[in-house]
């Protein structure tokens, strides 16, 4: 039985400890340690939430709760991503029906699409793909521990220069996107300026834009906290990546620990960032399920002859 998450249903979650962590993973969370309390102190505060309170689940049998999931908006309310899905790895047949459930709650709140990012050794990826999810993109996270002393930039003049982000640079940033991103992943995240305002992961933090004459050739998101960084980043030519690349790193510089999830058709990116230390620590599948969202139909009448 699926049913809506009641705070009671900790005590099931302490009891099971380890075997239901959570194997879905957000953009801004991969670099995060899986803090459980802190985790199960969110959950219970998501449920105080009347917004949100009915976004969690869980998969109860019995007495006995199997898993667990729980989703929010991505940069809109009509595309969702799973942040929770507590399941043990081998239990495919409870993630198959929590997954089916959230997409027909989807459904019915005329969500148009869901996002799901696991690691793709994850023995859960099947059941993900028979509930209809589908994988369009892969994802290497990297990470480096600060060296001794400073960063510091390379001798060589950027090729230009950083501002931060403002409203009107929303469209300019779609038109990089669209040159930068192959075409199989902009079908999924979107391949029109609504789509892509709707379904694009949410931006870590920060956002700084570089700009050469006249146009926008560079991006990056910066999110700093508890001695930790993470960037994103986006970039038209690889000469423009290394600006964007160096200005990142000397942005998280009194940083312990810098992380960047990278998709593999960033090439450029990934190199750059191995020659600057960093190593790749783990590797995710994304995946998308496309809703069947309910459409109104216009009536034609018959005229009524007078």
């Amino acid at each position: 039985m699926i049913r809506t998450f009641i705070p009671l249903d900790v005590v099931d979650l302490l009891v099971a400890g380890r075997a239901l962590s959570n194997k879905a993973k957000t953009k801004d969370g991969v670099g995060r340690r899986d803090a459980r309390l802190s985790s199960l102190a969110n959950i219970v505060g998501d449920w105080f939430n009347p917004q949100l309170r009915p976004c969690v689940w869980v998969y109860a049998e019995g007495l006995s709760l199997r898993g667990l999931a729980s989703v929010r908006d991505r940069c809109s309310s009509h595309a969702w991503e799973i942040n929770r899905l507590l399941v043990a790895d081998q239990d495919r047949n409870c993630c198959l029906n929590l997954l089916e459930h959230v997409s027909s709650v989807g459904g019915q709140l005329e969500i148009g699409r869901i996002f799901l990012r696991l690691p793709v050794d994850s023995p859960l990826l099947k059941a993900a793909q028979e509930s209809g999810f589908l994988p369009y993109s892969t994802e290497h996270l990297y990470w480096r521990r600060r060296a001794d002393g400073n960063e510091t930039r390379s001798g060589a003049s950027p090729a230009s220069s950083p501002r931060r982000k403002k409203a009107d640079d929303e469209y300019r940033l779609f038109e990089l996107y669209l040159k930068c991103v192959p075409a199989h992943v902009r079908r999924a995240e979107g391949m029109t300026y609504k789509e892509w305002q709707s379904n694009r992961d949410r931006s870590l933090g920060q956002e700084w834009v570089f700009e050469k004459g006249g146009d926008l050739v560079g991006w990056v998101a910066i999110n700093t906290g508890r001695h930790c960084g993470q960037l994103d980043m986006l970039a038209a030519t690889k000469d423009e990546m290394q600006s964007v690349v160096e200005y990142g790193l000397v942005s998280l510089g009194d940083c312990h620990q810098m992380y960047c999830l990278v998709p593999d058709f960033k090439g450029a990116l990934l190199r750059l960032l191995e020659d600057r230390g960093f190593n790749r620590v783990m590797t995710y599948s994304v995946l998308t399920k496309e809703l069947l969202v309910r459409v109104a139909e216009r009536y034609v009448m018959p005229a009524v002859p007078a």
